[in-house]
């Protein structure tokens, strides 16, 4: 958002005062500069602002301005109509350009993929654009790009924004220094390059003039239900980002000591299978206020259904604490997928393996954004214990999963994630919202409150 004025004694742009007008000033003394970290910190405008200050140079003064495709320059179209035509510039249609009096040149393009470079290797550029830049797969177009900032012109420079999050999230952090010095405003010399790169952070209430045209903007965000992804958007955190995708989670404060689950709670199993990867599967109790406890697991890689059928039937018949059978088997759909004639299965379906020893599989409801959103929520409120010693494949995998840079609300897929993803199977079943109460009791005092209650609460699994 810019503090654009159309009174002709006015001026046609000027930063708003605090990181955008500092990353304004910042002109030739930083080569490579990236404003940003919130969302709606007036990054575009940034973009627009910076290049028109050295329209004075005349032809000389040549930049291009990319989005990752022509679809995604409709906002940069629109926000430039609102800025340049008030010092003289004119958009040609169809050629995505501006010009300028005097032979200035600003062109709004698309570079969706390395190989996109060679459209532009005859290229002399004077300052280059790039909105979004985590957004890209990589930095490789970037750093091709410097190639191109040549010829008479004075200020030479190249210039970004972004938001945490994106598929080259952490290159960006590591490029402009953002993971060792996240508050920014650090020059970095290039050791080979000699330019110097820095990072300008904003954050949402930076943009004073777009907060009051819009004062609901904020609220929204608050409502995404992610509050690590509410933190990196409205603030600017890229820690929130980076690292595991559960940073809330202790398992200090999660694992408890294994005791006998009563046989009035509901159990399920709920399972992640592979072969050549890792098969997980874990038991799962529902107390009277729809806490989850995870009592027992399975973890095995390099085995067959069969023997996976085998093991996790062990699992249930040996396991100490729980009483009662589940009630499902949840499991992923790709269980009931046949496995191609000839192989050594004979063409069964992996839930076939399942079925001959007697357990019978439920395909679970396989979401994955609200199925990690419910395990947080689980996590927040306190209501997702796992017993010590029996749980810590688990554990462990909820500990080390990673953010998807290029969904920041889902899960990376790979690593140890075999167990989280069982166990969102079986969260996704049996999750339900509630609010916190007023003066909870601790878990062990709670356990023996319903212990030691001869009146059977009401219960949404009760039969």
């Amino acid at each position: 958002m810019s503090s654009a004025v159309v009174a002709p004694e006015s001026y046609a742009w000027a930063a708003q005062e605090g990181p955008q007008r500092t990353a304004i000033w910042m002109g030739e003394a930083v080569q490579e500069l990236f404003y940003g970290g919130a969302v709606f910190g007036g990054k575009t405008s940034y973009l627009l602002g910076d290049f028109a200050q050295d329209l004075a140079q005349g032809e000389n003064w040549r930049g291009v301005l990319f989005r990752q495709s022509y679809p995604d320059l409709e906002e940069i179209i629109d926000q430039s109509h609102e800025i340049y035509p008030y010092v003289g510039g004119e958009y040609l249609v169809g050629k995505y350009t501006w010009k300028f009096p005097g032979g200035s040149i600003l062109r709004l393009r698309h570079l969706e993929k390395e190989t996109d470079f060679s459209k532009y290797m005859g290229w002399s550029l004077s300052w280059i654009g790039w909105d979004e830049l985590p957004m890209w797969e990589s930095m490789r177009p970037y750093k091709m790009m410097l190639s191109r900032l040549r010829g008479p012109a004075q200020h030479k420079r190249v210039r970004a924004t972004g938001n945490p999050g994106g598929r080259c999230h952490q290159e960006v952090a590591e490029h402009f220094g953002i993971s060792g010095y996240p508050d920014g405003m650090v020059p970095l010399e290039d050791s080979a390059s000699g330019m110097v790169r820095m990072f300008v952070p904003s954050r949402i209430h930076d943009n004073k003039i777009g907060l009051a045209a819009d004062p609901g903007y904020e609220q929204r965000l608050d409502g995404l239900g992610d509050p690590e992804l509410v933190k990196a958007w409205k603030e600017g955190d890229w820690d929130a980002i980076i690292g595991s995708y559960f940073s809330m989670f202790s398992r200090r404060e999660c694992e408890v000591e294994p005791y006998k689950i009563p046989p009035t709670w509901p159990t399920f199993i709920c399972m992640d299978y592979g072969e050549h990867n890792a098969t997980w599967a874990g038991i799962i109790a529902v107390d009277y206020d729809d806490d989850i406890w995870v009592v027992d697991e399975y973890y095995r890689e390099g085995a067959g259904g069969a023997d996976h059928a085998r093991g996790i039937k062990a699992m249930i018949d040996n396991c100490p604490y729980v009483t009662e059978r589940p009630r499902l088997n949840l499991a992923p759909a790709d269980m009931w997928t046949k496995r191609a004639p000839g192989e050594a299965s004979q063409a069964l379906a992996p839930k076939d393996s399942f079925e001959a020893i007697g357990l019978h599989l439920t395909r679970a409801n396989s979401a994955r954004v609200n199925g990690w959103r419910n395990i947080k929520d689980l996590m927040y409120a306190g209501r997702l214990k796992f017993f010590k010693g029996r749980t810590d494949q688990v554990v462990q995998s909820l500990s080390t999963v990673q953010r998807d840079p290029k969904d920041p609300e889902d899960v990376l897929k790979g690593g140890n994630d075999h167990p989280a993803d069982g166990l969102r199977y079986g969260i996704n079943h049996t999750y339900k919202a509630r609010k916190a109460p007023t003066k909870p009791d601790g878990d062990g005092q709670r356990l023996l409150d319903l212990l030691g209650n001869d009146d059977e609460p009401k219960y949404r699994y009760a039969g």
